[in-house]
């Protein structure tokens, strides 16, 4: 042991030691103490900060030597051990047992390094953990002896000394090459530095400072040796301003001329700043030394030019710059203080590349130099927008305009720099209002129709499939009705900006429509991403759906929206572009048919469906289509089972496409707007049924007339409404009007207007189809109605008659508070029948009692009514 003492101490005299160098160490010291300590094992394992782990350096194990072992302790791999072991003083470890406490399971560690007994002492460097060396033994017990302890822990601080020496070494090296490239860099950019010791007296000037002078680096140099260059006036000028440092502490800046070593004469401009001690006493004056001779010769050169030039580009409206070959601005007129926000005299004497902002900064004097070596250059004559940097480091708009003129064997550019930002404004406010939507900010529809186009022919042109979306608000004008229309944009806005910021990048917002909006999808943006950003088109849906579903609270109301979907994805060649669109809304069409607040695909079957809708709307445009239509009245009776009025449905019978549903041709009449004629001919036909029927009843049976949003929303709609009933001398209360929810909501004050005046004429209103639309008892009980009909789809829960069906129960309890007459439709059994009854169903209309009936048989009817 004391051999082995001996040794580790003749290794701190070792020069490799002091140069950072562990080899001899790692030799001599620590593979010597396996068998020294009569154990198998000993290693040294240092901390990688960057890497955040833990090398083994050297690793003596059985004998064996694996000097640079790949094995490593990660952070990321035990972040639990790894802390442990950059916190952890002294381990002794025998046979599982230790002798000093620590937060970590033994046999974890043993474990990790394959012993049954370990030493582990750590290595530190001014306190922070860089490493530590272990002796173990991985078969038998060990007895750690003093000696052992005493030893080892001169073997750590060997390994420490030479850690500090290799931190040494490196900080060394870097700082020698920082004191390389800040030499380069004062002879690249001519200026030099200095530094004077207040106390000693002692001057230190670098590299660049004694070129500038003219003087060799082994001279050595005091104030007043330096001041003998100057003349007596400028070394007043020195003396003045330096005592002004040393005793006020203020810095200064002066540009001055001076002889150099050689006779050369030349100007400089220095800098001094000071460094003062805690108490505010000055210790140091320093600063940069530049030489400014070349800027100084230009100036006075162009001096004369610079006078004649001034007087006429002051009076100019644009900003008027000369610059020299080499960059350097010559001259400005007063228009650059408007236009840059810099003096005149601050920018003569800059590098013209203080008036650019990034990248061109960086790239002007290259495009300089290649222009001067080859004569081209794409600005010279030629007028370009670019942008432009003010002193305040705002870019701007700016058009430039540059020409070359020689001044005496130098080259010279003008630039002629006119502000365009207002006309920039202008053109943005306008493409601004022409292709963005001012409600919601997003794309509008003229863009649409731009950008769906360009990717139809791109998408056609590369055999791909054309990917859009249609979205739809669902129930969208219930929100303007209950909150108002200023709600209601807001509520656009919001979920246009959702779609906007939260949608992946390769999909563009487009607002279509009040409530709709389009979704284009670029697929070949998406191509370079990995596979877990890529959406499916279900996944882009859903996300919507999602974002859009998210509740807006809004002056402490708390609104939920749904839309509704519809998605294109079609290979281009296999539809025209005429047909996106409708395929689009004849998908959301379909998802608002199951429900909305999901999506549907449009696919290829669907152009069966539009080319059946052209064909419809052909035939709705000839003059046929009135006269194949005719009239079918279904009876309403009472839950006694008397007649107390009908409703008159439409039916048509086309001579070349067969008989066609209402639920075909009715929205497609109200896209197209057939619904207008098509409603007045139904009054008139309804008008004329009456009047026949008051021929042999005059008994009180009205008929109810459903009428479109359109029809009512006419200007004329009410007097020519009194016309036909005034014209068939029908009296006003025979004449019910049903209005569906969607037609108040169209404009509820215009309809509710006219539906008041009707109402002063005795002409009696109903609301059709409640509850499937846009209820509200924020509405429905100012309106001038008598009676509500329980749509189908309500009935048809009644199964029998001890079903219970809430939905039914409200309608009825609300209109019984509301004092309305309640119509059931779709009454098709005996349990419905008397369920209706029971809860106190006013009027019951469906097959139970009575299909449609032709006007034949519907005035038959009422004949043999009166027989009876």
């Amino acid at each position: 042991m004391t051999d082995y003492a001996s040794l580790l101490m003749s290794l701190t005299s070792g020069s490799a030691l002091d140069s950072g160098s562990m080899e001899q160490l790692i030799q001599e010291g620590l593979y010597v103490t396996p068998a020294l300590f009569s154990v198998d094992r000993a290693a040294l394992w240092v901390l990688d900060k960057d890497e955040q782990a833990y090398l083994c350096e050297a690793d003596f194990f059985d004998g064996m030597i694996d000097h640079r072992s790949s094995q490593r302790l990660t952070k990321k791999e035990d972040a639990e051990l790894f802390s442990f072991l950059e916190s952890t003083s002294e381990i002794i470890i025998n046979n599982y047992f230790t002798y000093e406490s620590f937060g970590l399971n033994t046999s974890r560690i043993l474990s990790r390094f394959q012993l049954c007994s370990l030493l582990l002492i750590p290595l530190q460097i001014k306190g922070e953990n860089r490493g530590f060396i272990f002796l173990g033994d991985s078969q038998k017990n060990i007895e750690w002896s003093p000696d052992v302890l005493f030893a080892s822990r001169i073997l750590v601080q060997l390994f420490e000394r030479a850690l500090l020496a290799l931190d040494n070494s490196v900080a060394e090296t870097k700082l020698q090459h920082q004191y390389q490239l800040m030499s380069e860099i004062e002879k690249l950019a001519k200026i030099g530095g200095w530094d004077y010791e207040i106390s000693t007296g002692k001057t230190h000037w670098t590299e660049e400072t004694y070129r500038i002078y003219g003087l060799s680096l082994d001279e050595e140099i005091t104030l007043e040796q330096a001041a003998k260059f100057y003349s007596p006036e400028v070394q007043k000028t020195i003396k003045d301003v330096f005592e002004l440092a040393v005793n006020q502490l203020i810095p200064y800046q002066v540009e001055l001329p001076f002889v150099d070593a050689q006779g050369n004469h030349k100007w400089v401009k220095t800098t001094g700043q000071i460094r003062s001690n805690a108490q505010g006493v000055a210790t140091h004056v320093y600063g940069a030394f530049e030489d400014i001779t070349e800027q100084k010769q230009l100036l006075d050169s162009e001096r004369s030019t610079s006078e004649d030039l001034k007087t006429i580009v002051d009076n100019l409206n644009d900003s008027i710059v000369t610059i020299s070959s080499k960059g350097i601005i010559l001259s400005a007129n007063r228009m650059v203080e408007k236009t840059f926000g810099y003096l005149q005299q601050e920018l003569i004497g800059q590098n013209v590349s203080i008036l650019m902002p990034k990248p061109f900064v960086s790239q002007h004097d290259k495009y300089m130099q290649n222009y001067l070596k080859t004569g081209h250059a794409k600005i010279i004559g030629v007028g370009r927008e670019l942008p432009a940097m003010k002193k305040d480091g705002t870019s701007f708009p700016m058009e430039l305009s540059i020409s070359e003129v020689l001044h005496g064997n130098d080259k010279v550019f003008i630039g002629i720099v006119r502000d365009i930002t207002e006309r920039k404004k202008a053109e943005k406010d306008i493409h601004q209002l022409a292709y963005f939507d001012e409600t919601t900010g997003v794309r509008n529809r003229y863009s649409l129709e731009r950008d769906l186009k360009k990717c139809f022919d791109k998408s056609l042109l590369l055999n791909e499939n054309i990917t859009a979306m249609l979205i739809n608000l669902d129930k969208f004008s219930q929100v303007n009705l209950i909150y108002g229309d200023d709600t209601g944009d807001v509520i656009l806005k919001e979920t246009a900006t959702r779609l906007n910021e939260r949608l992946p990048s390769w999909v563009v917002t487009y607002r279509s429509s009040a409530d709709s909006f389009y979704v284009l999808i670029n697929p070949s943006a998406a191509a370079g991403l990995d596979d877990a950003r890529i959406m499916t088109n279900e996944d882009l849906a859903e996300k919507i759906l999602k974002e859009i579903h998210q509740a807006i609270t809004i002056n402490q109301h708390v609104i939920n929206v749904q839309a509704s979907i519809g998605i294109l994805n079609i290979p281009a060649k296999d539809i025209d572009y005429i047909d996106i669109k409708p395929l689009l809304e004849l998908a959301v069409f379909n998802a608002k048919n199951k429900g909305g607040d999901n999506y549907v695909f449009a696919s290829n079957n669907d152009t069966c469906s539009l080319k059946r809708h052209s064909e419809l709307s052909l035939a709705m445009k000839s003059n046929l289509f009135i006269r194949e239509l005719n009239i079918v009245l279904q009876p309403q009776y009472s839950t006694q089972g008397k007649i107390v009025g009908s409703e008159a449905l439409v039916r048509w019978q086309s001579a070349s496409l067969g008989g066609i549903s209402p639920v075909e041709f009715i929205p497609l009449a109200e896209k197209n707007g057939a619904i207008i004629e098509l409603g007045n001919w139904i009054i008139d036909k309804t008008c004329s049924l009456l009047a026949q029927r008051r021929v042999f009843s005059k008994e009180t049976s009205p008929i109810s007339v459903n009428i479109s949003a359109k029809q009512i929303a006419q200007p004329n709609f009410v007097d020519n409404l009194l016309t036909s009933l005034d014209n068939y001398q029908v009296p006003y209360s025979e004449l019910v009007l049903e209005l569906t929810e969607s037609a108040l909501v169209t404009d509820l004050k215009l309809v509710v207007s006219k539906m008041e005046l009707l109402k002063s004429k005795g002409i009696l209103c109903s609301i059709d189809d409640f509850g499937t639309g846009y209820s509200s008892l924020n509405y429905i009980h100012h309106l001038p109605i008598i009676e509500l009909k329980i749509d189908k789809c309500f009935v048809d829960d009644i199964k029998n008659e001890t079903d219970d069906v809430p939905i039914i129960n409200t309608i009825l309890q609300m209109a019984k508070s509301l004092k309305l007459r309640v119509v059931a439709e779709g009454v098709e059994s005996k349990a419905q029948l008397n369920y209706l009854a029971d809860h106190g169903c006013d009027v019951i209309q469906g097959y139970y009692f009575s299909k449609p009936l032709n006007s034949t048989q519907w005035l038959d009817k009422w004949k043999e009514k009166l027989s009876d």
